[in-house]
């Protein structure tokens, strides 16, 4: 693996999970965008490393959330978001949401879903498994935002909400 792509998964972790290690990490732009994250110390990658190993009862890591308007493969062959959507856009517009994981080791998570909400009633939701991934377990679920109105898009692990995001739709 090379350093640079470490030292960015290392940086999603400690931001994700707070740790404030690394500088802010823009981690509501693709990949490509994303400024190269300082050197991680020796005791911050034994951190990760040691959860990696032995976190797999804990869980997995919600290292990237973003909502997409272009979704394929990056530079390095890897799942990514390579185009992020505007805060509003316009009746009709597909709407991907883009997640990334760092999975334990040995782990498997099968309790993760997207849910898409239009002023706050259920549109449609997407259950999803989540594996063991040193660099992140990449996947993502679509919807059509059919009619106007707030959407808001949430990532859960079981009935705990990771993260959320609000759209509007025109």
């Amino acid at each position: 693996m090379r350093v640079a792509t470490l030292c960015q998964s290392l940086a999603a972790v400690f931001v994700v999970a707070g740790l404030q290690a690394f500088p802010a990490v823009a981690q509501d732009a693709p990949a490509a965008a994303r400024p190269a994250p300082a050197a991680p110390s020796a005791d911050e990658i034994k951190k990760v490393t040691d959860y990696f190993l032995y976190g797999k009862d804990q869980g997995p890591i919600l290292m990237d959330f973003i909502l997409c308007a272009e979704v394929g493969r990056n530079d390095q062959g890897k799942l990514d978001c390579l185009k992020t959507l505007e805060s509003t856009v316009k009746k009709g517009t597909a709407i991907t949401a883009f997640v990334r994981f760092f999975g334990p080791k040995g782990g498997k998570y099968e309790d993760l879903t997207v849910k898409f909400l239009l002023d706050g009633d259920v549109r449609s939701t997407s259950d999803f498994t989540v594996t063991e991934a040193w660099t992140g377990y990449s996947n993502y679920k679509k919807s059509t935002a059919t009619k106007t109105g707030t959407w808001t898009i949430q990532v859960l692990r079981g009935d705990v909400v990771l993260k959320e995001q609000n759209i509007t739709v025109n």
